[in-house]
């Protein structure tokens, strides 16, 4: 009967082993974890100003080609006290993956010989002119992803103010400019903002 009794216990330790072994097994799969990486595009954000890459270039100086019509007294593309004219901005958003707002917003810099120099209004796409309802207003839209549009030209209109109620320059200041040599310069000022709403 001894023996029966430690071949019963060898049997119930067998099958307690056999027991534990499937248990782990059956617990193990419940343990099982994975990891791997995932690739996510990232929005492209590529605006073209005036064939510069603003992400590339955050001085479009030389892109900024001022226009200046010829009147009976005034030639063409020189400035002069009550000279009109304007500049063009070609806007290409088609590398843009986000809706976003840009603003437009210009001065006389600080080195401008001329302190009356100033921006008048505005057209867009060839649109009819909009006066600014003060001189050098900012111009700013909002352009959705959605919307479709991929190209945008602002022409912006610019005049050498010689008001006597509005200018800063007196007449004298006018001349000693003119034979000074030193340029007449518009600060243009391009600020794009994604929209996160």
């Amino acid at each position: 009967m001894k023996n029966h009794k430690k071949l019963l216990l060898l049997i119930f330790g067998i099958l307690i082993c056999i027991s534990l072994f499937f248990i782990v097994q059956i617990y193990a799969k419940y343990l099982t974890s994975a990891s791997g990486n995932t690739s996510l595009k990232i929005a492209r954000w590529n605006i073209i100003v005036n064939n510069l890459s603003i992400k590339d270039n955050s001085d479009i100086s030389t892109s900024i080609v001022p226009t200046f019509v010829e009147n009976s007294n005034i030639s063409s593309d020189i400035i002069a006290p009550t000279s009109e004219g304007y500049f063009d901005l070609d806007f290409d958003f088609s590398d843009a993956d986000v809706s976003f707002k840009y603003e437009i917003t210009t001065s006389v810099d600080s080195q401008s010989s001329v302190s009356d120099l100033v921006a008048t209004g505005y057209s867009v796409d060839d649109g009819q002119k909009i006066d600014f309802a003060n001189f050098n207003d900012p111009i700013s839209d909002t352009i959705l992803l959605d919307s479709g549009i991929q190209k945008r030209k602002i022409r912006v209109y610019i005049l050498w103010n010689d008001d006597d109620a509005t200018q800063s320059m007196s007449n004298a200041d006018d001349t000693a400019s003119a034979i000074s040599d030193n340029p007449a310069i518009l600060h243009v000022n391009i600020a794009f903002t994604q929209i996160t709403e």
